[in-house]
């Protein structure tokens, strides 16, 4: 499936996208110095959404770890940091590696803890200022305390011996993954803190992250109007001869130009038979007179993603063959999105695009699932059993792979679900093969 490829790729491709990121919202004293403040948002959006986790966990303790920063091979330089989603969507706090958020609704005055890492003044030398502990990093973070991560040890056990209930936010990993630094923490606290449990949280957060805001939805659609300009850019600039790699850097300066501040994940663009491997990111290839193109590819603005795939000839006609396998895609497709309102379920979605194929003979060409969550990530943590709410911001990308025709399609249209059913957030990319068409005789708009 495709949602693995992303996942792991997601964090690089905003940190080393051409773009400039989108600025801090508060810069009180000084212009220098990390943490520059809270993004895309002012602070106090972000202590309304800690409010509301904290209401709903009523009491306990819950500790956050954001990102760390990995280190690039000659120990020099740091690799481009991008901070975990959670961490993110509950402070802001995007170009601080090794952040920790504690909150304990519990406690009657201070309910909210920031921990960073000790400075290295040697190392801020090569890389970037950090502030001293003080009231200005408070300021511009708007949490209650600021403290380093060498006194969180000290802090969470005192909190625990009041609070009891260590609430785990999540993620669950397999068994073969490292355990989470939060249950780490959780499990000493326990073996030193009598009477203390840890509970399962791990949907909640999910949750409060799939019901999009107003403002989050306008980063969304602003991020999708770049992403429209790119896809066009590229249906209008192909030609047969280029590489790949020529047309992605058509794409992404699409993107740019129309407003784009960063990838939401990195770029596809494979053409004939490379389009048949899911996870192609090579993009050396050339793009020959009757190849079918696929991009999946999506700017993004703020942080905030969208996810756009599309399927195109790179001679601008589809050949017969070509036009059936696309079209039978695209009923795909629609059997989903014709089901798609709050209250269904992705396996839904999912068992009606597959009926397509199934009764087509071609269900084996279809190997990856149907879609996913889109927000602060491009693929924004869901239950797949649960039912989908409205105001969730979801794709539906059915697809047919088959290296023996030398070709790959698939077609991802990003929705806003709502009670009745859906907008497609990704419409005026073109999509029916008639659109397509126009679009690359530069008669669409």
């Amino acid at each position: 499936m495709i949602f693995e490829r992303r996942q792991f790729l997601a964090g690089a491709a905003i940190a080393l996208s051409p773009f400039n990121s989108a600025a801090a919202q508060i810069l009180p004293g000084p212009g220098y110095g990390t943490p520059l403040g809270t993004s895309p948002f002012a602070p106090d959006v972000y202590r309304a959404r800690r409010a509301q986790l904290m209401a709903q966990l009523k009491t306990g303790l819950a500790v956050i770890h954001g990102a760390t920063a990995a280190d690039a091979p000659d120990n020099t330089l740091l690799a481009p940091f991008t901070q975990n989603g959670d961490f993110a969507w509950l402070t802001g706090i995007m170009d601080e590696p090794g952040a920790i958020l504690v909150l304990a609704p519990g406690e009657a005055a201070v309910k909210e803890f920031l921990f960073l890492p000790s400075r290295d003044i040697e190392m801020e030398r090569v890389t970037v200022e950090r502030l001293p502990l003080g009231s200005l990093i408070e300021q511009r973070t708007g949490i209650q305390r600021v403290q380093r991560s060498t006194r969180l040890g000290g802090l969470v056990t005192q909190l625990a011996t009041r609070a009891k209930d260590l609430h785990f936010l999540g993620p669950v990993v397999s068994a073969t993954a490292p355990v989470p630094e939060t249950l780490e923490l959780y499990g000493r606290i326990a073996a030193r803190v009598p009477g203390t449990s840890i509970r399962d949280q791990s949907g909640l957060l999910t949750a409060l992250r799939s019901v999009k805001e107003p403002r989050e939805l306008d980063l969304m659609q602003k991020a999708m109007t770049a992403t429209r300009a790119g896809h066009l850019a590229a249906m209008r600039g192909v030609k047969p001869g280029m590489t790949e790699r020529q047309l992605r850097r058509l794409l992404e300066e699409g993107f740019a130009n129309a407003g784009g501040t960063g990838l939401s994940y990195n770029s596809i663009v494979a053409a004939g038979r490379n389009a048949a491997s899911l996870h192609y990111i090579t993009e050396t290839g050339p793009i020959r007179d009757g190849d079918l193109v696929l991009i999946d590819a999506a700017a993004s603005v703020g942080r905030y993603a969208c996810d756009v795939t599309r399927s195109f000839p790179a001679n601008g006609r589809f050949a017969p063959a070509q036009r059936a396998d696309y079209e039978l895609v695209l009923a795909a497709q629609a059997a989903a999105d014709s089901r798609l309102k709050a209250g269904v379920t992705f396996e839904e979605l999912d068992e009606a695009a597959r009926q397509v194929f199934r009764r087509t003979g071609r269900i084996d060409e279809f190997y990856h699932g149907l879609g996913h969550y889109v927000g602060l990530d491009v693929h924004d943590p869901f239950d797949r059993s649960k039912p989908i709410p409205a105001g969730a911001v979801i794709t539906i990308e059915p697809g047919l792979y088959a290296h023996s025709a030398n070709q790959g399609i698939r077609i991802e249209d990003q929705y806003l679900v709502t009670a009745t059913g859906s907008e497609r957030m990704s419409a005026g990319i073109p999509r029916s093969v008639a659109e397509i068409e126009a679009a690359m005789r530069g008669k669409a708009g």
